[in-house]
């Protein structure tokens, strides 16, 4: 029976976006048992996720903090860390997983030495490697972000297990928690529904305004019988108050029921589970309601983008500012949070009224996009765009990476439909391939060159450095020179991070990851220029596609 441990501890939400991915190692191996590493803060979540053999908890905060205030010695704390990990050793995992990438986590899977390494983990020499080619994208997509069509709640399970069904994000909640969840809001009142708001967030950059919220509650309110079971953490108590206000202000009319600060992680769960809908910013607490079923309006704004953490699955919707801007990047300071400003309030109360089945789907301003959560072919998450539109450019690259990477990290055929028209950008993509193809073929020339340095005895160090030096210069050639497109930029920076991911132990090892990488780029080159060029037959890229994967 196989045994895998799995590595998750940092934030709520990816626990919780981690739950598809036991599904399908249960569906790879019938049987397997799992264990579950994460942040004593967590460990109560945890317990309310399926199918985990045992949840182990420790005090990964604590041993952060302490080793940035220096109160003790690295090695010590990290000497506390492989003694409370020392019994898992009797274990013997056949896989384990790290959806961390951070140096604890890193440490932890060498710690236990494990043959099948996903996620990063470390070399001999102490350097930080990525295994997995879905953990390295995990690290790489949000260069072309605009082109990402993986969830990570995918990228999670493509990674940890592989290709598979369809799952769910699922959380267990239990009797007693739905008795109590019924009863607190029975205090509260008895309206026909009730909609959980999530005003506050984590970051302020990805929350709508609080007012905004006040006043989709108050339209909502006159149009319905509708109670608001307003959540959140303590310190959004002054969002929640100002959200709470303008909704009184605007003349609203349903119940309140507030549970700001009131309430434990799995009560907010049980809560969540008894509401007809949410609307909330991108939080851990949209990831719950997802676990219990509830319909979820994602507002999107800041720097979220909902195709990498959106709600995961059928029967949730986004909606998303139509803005140059948006999203912005994470290191970004935005000076004018005007994305949060083109989303109508009424529209947004009108769009709750659709789902909760009192009207039509309603018209929507052009400055926003509305996405319906669905599943694709390939049996992932997906959104289909329900309202507004989309540069063709980017919908066009989407589609094409989306199905482009399945097929390299998978070795499948993806089954998403592709149309035949040449890319919206054919001429560039023909005339910078007139620079690209030759600066490829002559970095694995050179990739070669030093290759042969390297076998030499005795090895020349002057034109090995000057070889490598060369390398270097011709790498960022690359680089600069395909940045700002969609049809070869993603192939740079993969390549890129394979040569930051060598494994090798000796010069000559590291080289021949090195050539392998140049040619896989290569390769990869050539069939996305002879399908962008529309220049290959079938057979032909066929036979690109095999090398390319191979």
């Amino acid at each position: 029976m196989s045994q895998v441990l799995i590595i998750n501890i940092t934030r709520m939400g990816d626990l919780i976006q981690m739950i598809p991915l036991l599904a399908r190692l249960e569906e790879e191996s019938p049987g397997v048992t799992i264990d579950l590493i994460v942040d004593q803060e967590f460990a109560h979540v945890a317990m309310l996720i399926p199918g985990i053999r045992h949840v182990l908890a420790f005090d990964f905060q604590k041993l952060m903090d302490e080793s940035r205030v220096r109160a003790r010695d690295v090695v010590s704390l990290y000497q506390d860390l492989s003694h409370w990990a020392k019994p898992l050793l009797q274990v013997g995992y056949d896989r384990v997983i790290n959806l961390t990438f951070n140096r604890r986590s890193a440490f932890l899977v060498k710690f236990f030495g494990c043959v099948d390494e996903r996620g990063m983990t470390t070399a001999q020499d102490g350097s930080f490697l990525v295994k997995n080619p879905w953990m390295k994208y995990f690290l790489d997509f949000q260069a072309y972000r605009h082109v990402n069509r993986f969830n990570i709640v995918d990228l999670f399970a493509l990674g940890g297990s592989g290709p598979g069904g369809f799952h769910p994000i699922q959380l267990l909640v239990t009797h007693k928690l739905s008795d109590w969840a019924r009863t607190f809001l029975r205090h509260a009142g008895s309206p026909h529904y009730w909609v959980a708001v999530q005003v506050g967030a984590s970051d302020p950059m990805k929350a709508w305004r609080p007012e905004y919220y006040g006043q989709m509650m108050a339209h909502l309110s006159k149009r319905q019988d509708v109670g608001f079971v307003l959540i959140g953490s303590k310190k959004e108590e002054p969002a929640v108050q100002e959200a709470i206000k303008v909704f009184r202000q605007t003349g609203g009319q349903g119940i309140l029921c507030e549970a700001v600060g009131k309430t434990s992680v799995p009560e907010v769960i049980a809560l969540l589970q008894q509401c007809q809908l949410m609307v909330t910013n991108d939080t851990g607490p949209m990831h719950m309601a997802v676990g219990v079923t509830t319909p979820v309006v994602n507002i999107s704004v800041g720097h979220v983008d909902f195709r990498e953490t959106g709600p995961f699955g059928p029967g949730h919707w986004v909606v998303q500012p139509d803005i140059v801007c948006g999203p912005c990047g994470f290191d970004k300071v935005c000076p004018h949070h005007a994305c949060k400003d083109q989303i109508v309030t009424e529209e947004i109360a009108e769009l709750c009224l659709h789902l909760i089945g009192k009207t039509t789907f309603p018209k929507f301003s052009s400055k926003i996009r509305v996405y319906e959560g669905a599943i694709d072919e390939d049996q992932l998450g997906t959104f289909v765009l329900r309202s507004g539109y989309e540069l063709n450019l980017t919908t066009w690259y989407g589609i094409y990476w989306r199905r482009f990477w399945y097929e390299m990290f998978t070795g499948r055929l993806s089954q998403i439909p592709f149309s035949s028209d040449a890319a919206p950008d054919h001429s560039e993509v023909l005339t910078l391939w007139t620079q690209f193809g030759p600066q490829v073929e002559a970095l694995c020339q050179q990739a070669e060159g030093v290759r042969s340095l390297c076998r030499q005895e005795p090895v020349s160090v002057l034109k090995l450095k000057n070889g490598q030096q060369q390398l270097k210069e011709q790498t960022i050639e690359i680089k600069e020179l395909v940045r700002s497109s969609y049809a070869y930029g993603p192939l740079a920076v993969a390549f890129i991070r394979e040569t930051f991911n060598l494994e090798g132990h000796t010069l000559i090892g590291m080289m021949e990851e090195y050539v392998m990488a140049a040619h896989t780029l290569e390769d990869r080159a050539k069939l996305i220029f002879e399908q962008l060029s529309q220049q290959s037959s079938e057979p032909r890229r066929r036979e690109l596609y095999a090398s390319a994967i191979g």
